[in-house]
């Protein structure tokens, strides 16, 4: 019995010498992100850390005057795990914060899309899209199968606004809660693609196509290469059965009703004594060595 006192009595004095350690969750990057990074959900993530080696300006969990990074531009390079501070990147409620965003010498330049156009909402500022332009063709062919086209004119371009908005939702948003109030998309492109979406806005409409997060390379440093062979565009005959077998139903339908040719009427000529069929002279384009037919003599 004694025993088991002692053992008790020792057991609990060790649980009591363990220091007891404070820590806080604080705001961390959940992966090496480049500079330059407009920053979304899943490049944050909470660690916690102690109290005596939070730095200054941590972001920490709970507090009230905690500012929202998500959507933020990232002002240098920061290794997964890295603690962020307010000074690390640039809000997107500060002043020329648009500007900030865009490479040297790239340009920002805003297409016009609709709730269709621009995925119902669903493509956010950050993302990487390519531009779709699609073109009814009906004023410049006859040929059904060429009546409509599409074609991809610009790739992967980085988008820094949807409408007003250039951040992304909360989380908690409906998805299209930005999407389907936006009537215009701004996007980060290159001096020569500013003029080629300029000129295929006024050609037809243009249409979003967004690209994996995944496989996309997120840094704004690195710019795609372009591809070698452009590929061919898709015309209406080349999705459409319909559209490639009207121009032979029409075809069919216009021999079936062309009127059929006119039998020639023998015609028999008499000179003399002598008989001859004209008929046979006329449809093979006439006999010149033959005199011409007698005039009708006018009745009296």
């Amino acid at each position: 019995m004694i025993a088991l006192i002692v053992r008790v009595v020792i057991m609990s004095g060790s649980h009591q010498s363990k220091p007891v350690v404070d820590t806080q969750k604080v705001l961390v990057s959940a992966a090496d992100l480049p500079q330059g990074l407009l920053l979304r959900d899943e490049d944050l993530a909470w660690k916690a850390v102690p109290v005596a080696d939070v730095p200054l300006g941590a972001i920490v969990s709970g507090a009230p005057d905690a500012p929202e990074l998500k959507g933020a531009l990232l002002r240098h390079a920061a290794a997964s795990g890295t603690v962020l501070v307010a000074e690390d990147v640039i809000l997107p409620s500060a002043p020329g914060f648009l500007a900030a965003t865009l490479k040297p010498e790239m340009r920002a330049v805003s297409v016009a899309v609709d709730d269709v156009s621009g995925n119902a909402g669903l493509i956010q500022p950050g993302d990487y899209v390519d531009l779709l332009l699609t073109q009814q063709m009906d004023r410049r062919t006859d040929l059904p199968d060429l009546a409509v086209s599409s074609e991809t004119v610009v790739e992967h371009v980085r988008v820094l606004a949807v409408g007003s908005e250039i951040k992304r939702p909360k989380t908690g948003d409906a998805p299209d809660a930005v999407g389907n109030r936006a009537r215009t998309v701004t996007l980060e492109v290159t001096p020569r693609t500013g003029e080629v979406v300029s000129v295929a806005a006024r050609l037809g409409n243009l249409s979003l196509a967004l690209r994996s997060f995944a496989t996309a390379s997120r840094d704004p440093a690195v710019s795609m290469p372009a591809s070698s062979a452009q590929p061919a565009p898709v015309w209406a005959g080349d999705i459409s059965r319909a559209v490639r077998d009207l121009p032979r139903s029409r075809a069919v339908q216009v021999a079936a009703a062309a009127p059929a040719p006119v039998a020639l009427r023998p015609v028999a000529i008499y000179r003399g004594s002598e008989k001859a069929d004209a008929t046979a002279s006329v449809a093979a384009g006439g006999d010149s060595a033959s005199p011409p037919l007698p005039s009708i003599p006018a009745s009296r």
